[in-house]
Order: C-alpha cells, then sequence, then structure tokens
C-alpha cells in the first residue's frame, strides 16, 4: 500500500518491476461488471444477516441469540448463513468467515501475479467491495457494541488476526533485513486507507468499494498528505 515500498520479491531472479503492469482497482473494476449482480445479491444477503444479528441481540441479548434465529428473520437458510459467516459473533460483528489464514492466502496468491503494492491493494479492496456495509447499521452496531462490551475483544482478536497474516505474507514478497518492518507498514496504511474509505463512505453515502478508490487516488496524489 505505501509507494515507496513497492520493492522486489523474494525470488531473487524476480522483481516487482518485471511483473506485469496493472492496476489493482481497474482489475477490481472489470471483475465487479460481469459479477456485479451476483456480487450485489450476496451483499444485500450479507446486510440482512448483520442486520438481523444486531436486531436480535438488542432485543434478547447475546447468549439468547441463534444462528437460526438470524437465518429466519434475514430470509435465508441455516446453510446459506454459514456460506458467510463461520459463527453468531461474526454476523452480529460483520466480520466475514474468511479469517486471517485466508485472507494471507489470497495475498499470497495476488503476490504470484504482481509485485506487493498491488496485491496489496487488491487484496483489501475485494475485503471493502464485500464487507456487509451499510451506513443504517452505524448507530445499530454501535448500540450493540455498547451493550455486549464482550464483543468488542471478538473484533479487536479478528482485526489482529488478519493484519498478522497479511504482514506475514507481505514479508515473504520482500528480500533484505527490514523486510517485516515494510510489510508492516503497507499493511497499517492500508487498514488506514480503509478506515478512511469506511469515513467516506458513510458521511457522503457512496459506495464502500467508490470510496476506496476515491481515497487510494487522493493518497496517490502528487501533493503526498504525509
Amino acid at each position: 500500500m505505501c509507494r515507496t515500498y513497492d520493492g522486489p520479491v523474494s525470488d531473487e531472479t524476480t522483481t516487482a518491476e518485471d511483473m506485469p503492469a496493472i492496476d489493482a482497482r481497474e482489475d477490481s473494476r472489470e471483475a465487479e461488471a460481469s459479477l456485479g449482480l451476483r456480487e450485489r445479491k450476496k451483499r444485500d444477503s450479507r446486510i440482512a444477516m448483520h442486520r438481523a444479528a444486531l436486531e436480535l441481540v438488542l432485543e434478547h441479548g447475546l447468549s439468547g441469540v441463534t444462528v437460526e434465529a438470524i437465518a429466519q428473520r434475514a430470509g435465508v437458510s441455516t446453510r446459506t448463513f454459514f456460506n458467510h459467516w463461520s459463527t453468531k459473533e461474526s454476523a452480529i460483528i460483520g466480520v466475514l468467515s474468511a479469517g486471517g489464514e485466508q485472507i494471507g492466502e489470497r495475498l499470497r496468491h495476488q503476490l504470484e501475479e504482481v509485485g506487493p503494492q498491488q496485491a496489496l491493494r487488491a487484496v483489501m479492496r475485494e475485503a471493502v467491495a464485500t464487507a456487509p456495509f451499510d451506513a443504517g447499521l452505524r448507530d445499530l452496531k454501535k448500540q450493540v457494541m455498547a451493550k455486549e462490551p464482550k464483543l468488542h475483544s471478538l473484533s479487536s482478536g479478528n482485526l489482529l488476526s488478519v493484519q498478522t497474516e497479511m504482514i506475514e505474507a507481505l514479508t515473504e514478497a520482500y528480500d533484505g533485513d527490514d523486510a517485516q518492518e515494510r510489510a508492516t507498514l503497507g499493511v497499517q496504511i492500508g487498514f488506514a486507507v480503509t478506515r478512511t474509505a469506511f469515513s467516506v463512505s458513510m458521511s457522503r453515502g457512496i459506495d464502500i468499494a467508490s470510496a476506496f478508490d476515491e481515497v487510494l487516488d487522493r493518497y496517490d496524489a502528487d501533493d503526498p498528505l504525509f
């Protein structure tokens, strides 16, 4: 994610400059164009389940919520539920079933095709584009997190797991004694861009993926903000 650190990959005969020069955002936009309707339906389904989970926690408390109840309120089967979420807590928090290890594998797969910067951007854009995000759920989620403080630790633990796996995958793509530091900086900048994109999306009512692209364009501008 950091412009400065799109350095060589770990293969001694291959560098980032040797990789195909693609724009991760354009690549993602092409994928969305071909799978737009299907992906929108999936996202709508995730939002419905996320909303149902939040509402049920407010009504019955965390211990009184079941996967079956969430699925029933959202109008889906339990099988569909587990296609998106690993537990009821993940549906409440809004964390998809793809955990840290799966995100790390996706990043490694991208690194086989493109350099570290492009790979990191592509994976993070994919993550925000498929997130069950809806500005109308913001206040509802705040109420739930206040009602059930234990959910904060679960959310933080998942975030740390994802960051750790991404840093490990990215570290493998760099040479030198500072490989881990470069990977850590790239991932942290990526998460900062993502957080800003969510904020822009909520404040201006635009699609989260579009907000991500806009924030990234601003970061890439000739007039650096940092």
